[in-house]
């Protein structure tokens, strides 16, 4: 066997085996005798420019590539050369280019599995130097992981491969609040600089599968830099077939090219897809055709992306080939990326009955009430007054008690969480044990709760007509006496009954227990929302006082007695201060209370008394009032500062916040201009109302922002945009008070 030496580690060095070496224009040679200094080799005695000399080769046995295997799995230089000079000319600001992301998917008969991959970049600037390190996980007993072959081809075309051999082991790393298992396999590539072209194959073999029954496929076929090729390939034993979803084919944003079943077909997609009709048995396009992005070629766009299925002897291939990607420019609030990229997610389940009989009876298994958690129970519930009180009392002890830490052992632990009693004595555990615990301690009330998993709105959506149980999080679907369903969290901290984590909603989710697939609620504003109160009080000499209230209500009461919890009490008062002085201008805090913040059963207040000196601006004899923190409520929104969006906005959750302002006036001063009311609506999406009434020496102020939608489309984007400018412009009107003799 042969292997590759890196060339930047012979410097000073002599190496004496026989040596292959190829030079640029083809010649080859063998020596014995090889030095690198100063940027010459001497070969035999020879000296010779390195920039010369392309490859050289010497005697080595090593794990991964080797002389006889590295030509089957390289690409050509000159190929790789070409290629990137093209992309190059194409985006000369770009970090790095992409030019072959090619991938290969397999299952055989016995269940066990492999996925090989084979990556080709130049990089251009420094952020892509990390495509210098191959990590890959390893699960010792199941999973192996190795790099067969990289290389580097440097800006001056020198080629340095790597010794696989040099990789290091590792266990996985660990922080605070996690402990996994395995090991890391980490491979660093050598000679990797700007300029030069990486490019490397790995592989890994899941041997000794947890569960042979259970497979599906993912890939994306876009990236932030430019792709001149990606390619995957899913090859399956037959009979097995591919049920598949392919989301946003090139120049068809927002559709999907999907191959189902009449029963996964009924979970697929929301209402304003419109199906039509595929292009080989069972297959369906589902366009979206509402929100400005169909175009006359979408549907050709969609034929184009279509698999090629190869029937091999023993087994099927499916292959998905797409060519010159363009790089993914990211917009503030943007869909994730999985939601907007060419996107592939494959299952050879036809129905969810085996995930659902998996899954369910493992989640079963945890939920077992022992003595010592009904005890607990009734402890906690002593003193409720009704049902609904009870859960309550049993959803915070749970998030306050049981601390968020995650160990997985295995895949039951990492799916459906540890058992119920083990949770309780740990003390610890993450959002599936939670879960678990939390379903067993409503079952001692007779509250039926299943845990579900999702994936959290911050991430892809997950389109559930292909069974599989994707998903980052794991949340308490609860079904009351009355019928009513509500969704709990017990991984928050301080989240009041019937409150949940606001990106938690309006996500699919997988009852196992249940056997169902279905879509958590969103909160209306009121439910997510704050209100300011302001009584000011200016006198002669336009110096003022202030009392501030900020009373959050619902999710948000939960976010800010979270935030207030977990900050250092001596950092309070500089809290306050620095808070204070965004809203009064050269504000003095007087004093300040967090009213409640100690008590769970009471509301949360953000009080402070402040003096501000010449609160009003003067010119001659009258004051220029700006209404104190108006303007804050309409901070932010740089989503709305591009001219065009390609993309939706996407928000986490529906909110409101609101603002009531006395401003009082001392003895002889008169109000002569206050502004006109504004009354804005963008619908459904959000509205603003702003409102300025005298009464008597004193102004009244209220507004109001809601987000009532998360989701604003960028077919209505135009709309938002110049509806969010005019609230920004409001909020800046002034009122003018002619001042006291």
């Amino acid at each position: 066997m042969k292997g590759r030496v890196f060339l930047l580690l012979l410097s000073m060095a002599v190496l004496i085996f026989a040596i292959d070496i190829k030079y640029y224009g083809g010649e080859k040679r063998t020596a014995n005798r090889l030095t690198l200094r100063k940027g010459f080799f001497r070969i035999d005695g020879e000296k010779v420019p390195r920039g010369n000399v392309s490859e050289i080769v010497f005697p080595k046995v090593q794990e991964g590539a080797s002389a006889e295997e590295v030509p089957g799995e390289q690409f050509d230089t000159d190929l790789l050369k070409a290629v990137a000079e093209s992309l190059e000319a194409q985006y000369p600001d770009a970090a790095g280019l992409i030019l072959f992301d090619h991938g290969e998917q397999i299952l055989r008969s016995d269940g066990t599995r492999t996925y090989k991959y084979h990556f080709a970049g130049k990089i251009l600037k420094s952020s892509r130097l990390n495509w210098g390190t191959r990590a890959l996980y390893i699960d010792e007993g199941r999973r192996s992981a190795k790099v067969l072959f990289a290389r580097t081809i440097q800006p001056d075309g020198t080629v340095i491969y790597a010794d696989t051999s040099t990789a290091t082991i590792t266990p996985v790393s660990e922080d605070n609040v996690s402990f996994g298992h395995g090991s890391i396999y980490t491979l660093q590539i050598p000679g990797v600089q700007e300029g030069a072209i990486v490019e490397y194959v790995y592989q890994t073999d899941t041997y000794n599968p947890d569960d042979t029954a259970r497979y599906t496929v993912s890939w994306y076929f876009q990236d932030e830099d430019p792709v001149y090729s990606s390619r995957v390939v899913v090859r399956l034993p037959k009979p097995k077939e591919l049920y598949y979803i392919l989301k946003n084919p090139p120049g068809a944003l927002g559709s999907v090219l999907y191959l189902g079943t009449p029963e996964l077909n009924e979970l697929c997609f929301q209402d304003r897809r419109m199906p039509m009709e595929g292009f080989i048995p069972d297959q369906w396009i589902y366009a979206d055709t509402s929100l400005g992005r169909w175009f006359k070629n979408s549907v050709e766009s969609i034929k184009n992306a279509e698999p090629e299925v190869i029937d091999e002897d023993t087994s099927t291939a499916y292959i998905w080939h797409l060519m010159k990607l363009p790089p993914l420019v990211s917009e503030p609030k943007m869909p994730a990326y999985g939601d907007v990229v060419p996107h592939l997610e494959g299952s050879i389940f036809k129905n969810w009955d085996y995930l659902f009989d998996w899954l369910g009876n493992l989640q079963k298994a945890r939920i077992k009430l022992t003595p010592e958690i009904r005890k607990k129970v009734d402890e906690i519930t002593a003193d409720a007054k009704s049902l609904e009180e009870k859960i309550g009392k049993i959803y915070l002890w749970v998030q306050r008690n049981i601390q968020y830490i995650s160990i997985k052992g295995s895949i039951s632990s990492g799916q459906t969480g540890h058992p119920a009693d083990e949770t309780f004595k740990n003390g610890y555990g993450d959002c599936t044990d939670k879960s678990i615990l939390l379903c067993t301690m409503l079952k001692a009330i007779g509250v039926e709760a299943h845990p579900i998993i999702i994936m959290t709105n911050d991430r892809e959506s997950v389109d559930r007509c292909i069974p599989s149980l994707d998903g980052n999080h794991a949340i308490t679907r609860v079904f009351l006496p009355d019928g009513r369903e509500i969704f709990l969290d017990a991984t928050a901290y301080a989240d009041k009954y019937p409150y949940f984590r606001s990106d938690d909603q309006g996500v699919s989710f997988v009852d196992a227990i249940g056997r169902e697939i279905g879509t958590t609620s969103t909160n209306i504003p009121e439910e997510n929302s704050v209100r300011i109160d302001v009584d000011m009080q200016i006198d002669e000499n336009g110096d003022a006082t202030a009392e501030f209230r900020s009373l959050p209500s619902g999710m948000r009461e939960g976010d800010y007695r979270s935030w207030w919890e977990f900050q250092q009490p001596e950092r309070f008062e500089q809290i306050f201060t620095n808070w204070m002085n965004g809203i009064f201008p050269q504000a003095f805090l007087d004093t300040f209370s967090l009213i409640g913040l100690g008590s769970l059963d009471s509301q949360l207040v953000e009080w402070a008394k402040v003096s501000v000196d010449s609160f009003p601006t003067v010119a001659g004899d009258m004051w220029i009032l700006t209404v104190p923190g108006i303007a804050r409520s309409m901070v932010g929104f740089g989503e709305v500062n591009l001219a065009e969006r390609k993309f939706d906005i996407e928000y986490t959750a529906p909110y409101q916040e609101e603002y009531y302002a006395k401003i009082h006036f001392p003895k002889g001063a008169k109000i002569i201009a206050l502004p006109g009311d504004v009354e804005l609506k963008c619908e459904p999406y959000a509205d603003f109302s702003l409102k300025f009434k005298k009464s008597g020496r004193s102004i009244i102020v209220s507004q109001r922002f809601r987000l009532k939608e998360r989701i604003v489309p960028v077919s209505d984007f135009e709309r938002y945009k110049n509806f969010i400018i005019s609230a920004k412009q409001a909020v800046e009107k002034r009122a003018f008070v002619r001042k006291p003799r």
